[in-house]
Parts: C-alpha cells; sequence; structure tokens
C-alpha cells in the first residue's frame, strides 16, 4: 500500500486504519460536531494526545489518507490541515467518499452516523446529497418517512458508522418500501471500499 495511515472523522469521532485493523477514538463533543473540527485549539491538544496513544509520529511523518464528506469544503479542509501541519502531518490526501459509493443509478444512499445521516441521490447523470441532523426531528421513523416520501419508488442502500443500521432498515419497510438493503460490513463499508481500491491499484 501506498500510504501508512488511513483516517474518517465522523460525529465525535474517527475511524482509522492501522496495521490491518479499523479502530475508533473519540474526541470530546465541543471539540468535533459532524466529523468537523468546531474547537481548533482543543482538537489540535487531543490529536496529540490521540497520535502519542497510538505511536503513529515517530521520527518520520506519517502520510494520511483521509476519507472526508459531501460538504466537507474549502475552509474546513485548511483548519484541518492547519491543525495536522502543527503537529508536523505535512503528507495528507482528501478523499472525497461519494467516491467510493456503491456503482448503482437510479438509488438512494443512506450514510448512517450516531447523530445524523447524509442522503445521496444517485443518478446516470448526477449525484445530490444532504446532510439530515437527528435533532430536527422527533424519532428516526419521522426522519425515515419524510426521507422516503421524498423519494418513493426508489431502491435503498445503506451504510455506515451507526450500529443500528438494521433497525433503520426495518423502519423503511413499515413505510412500503420494498426495496432496502445494507451492506453486512456496514460499519466499516466506505473505509473497506477504500482498502479494495487501493490493493487493486484503482486509486484514482
Amino acid at each position: 500500500m501506498r500510504f501508512k495511515y488511513l483516517f474518517y472523522f465522523h460525529d465525535n469521532k474517527l475511524k482509522y486504519f492501522k496495521k490491518k485493523e479499523i479502530k475508533t477514538y473519540q474526541f470530546s463533543y465541543d471539540c468535533l460536531q459532524y466529523g468537523k473540527i468546531i474547537n481548533i485549539e482543543k482538537f489540535i491538544k487531543e490529536l496529540k494526545t490521540f497520535f502519542k496513544k497510538e505511536k503513529i509520529f515517530n521520527l518520520i511523518s506519517p502520510t494520511l489518507d483521509i476519507i472526508v464528506p459531501y460538504n466537507y469544503y474549502n475552509t474546513d479542509q485548511e483548519i484541518l490541515l492547519m491543525s495536522l501541519n502543527s503537529l508536523g502531518i505535512n503528507k495528507i490526501n482528501f478523499i472525497f467518499e461519494n467516491t467510493l459509493y456503491p456503482n448503482k443509478n437510479n438509488v438512494v444512499i443512506l450514510n448512517v452516523f450516531e447523530t445524523y445521516l447524509i442522503k445521496t441521490i444517485k443518478n446516470a447523470n448526477e449525484q445530490k446529497s444532504l446532510l439530515y441532523p437527528f435533532n430536527l426531528f422527533k424519532d428516526k421513523k419521522e426522519l425515515l418517512t419524510i426521507i422516503k416520501n421524498q423519494n418513493p419508488k426508489m431502491t435503498y442502500l445503506l451504510f455506515g458508522p451507526n450500529k443500528k443500521i438494521p433497525e433503520f432498515v426495518d423502519i423503511l419497510k413499515t413505510t412500503s418500501l420494498t426495496n432496502v438493503h445494507y451492506y453486512n460490513n456496514y460499519q466499516t463499508y466506505l473505509i473497506d471500499q477504500y482498502l479494495k481500491k487501493i490493493t487493486t491499484g484503482s486509486r484514482k
């Protein structure tokens, strides 16, 4: 492989690939939100602790590949770059998560996190994404019913770090959807997809 570590920030957590193992590290709630840095100083401090604990930064600066969502704007990237640069990490590659999505058309893809989900409508000619924070809805059923009513005849594919994704699938099925599926490796699907691209030599 051509990279040493793979990072994927979501909620207030970091999923990372190290030595053939996918692990999770939790930051403070007032440090990360929806996978984005909301307190730079605190993030750098906690990231430094994480690097020391996992022995990620020793004598040689590692290369980081970082999976980011569709709404990780230039400002978000600059803040993360600045934070990593301040700790001596300069070799950084950003990979937008929608480039790792299933190669299917006419589907609604739900990437489900612990505090929000990202809905992506994928057609032959375009791809549109929206973020839905859970705290804006009464419960999961209200949110999923709204999403289903927007696209009632499409196939739904689910994955994401949320361990309760099978429950989301069951709720969608009660709304009269019939084509609802989730992957067996749903919690690590995107990381697994990227590792597959790396090993097959199709990184771009």
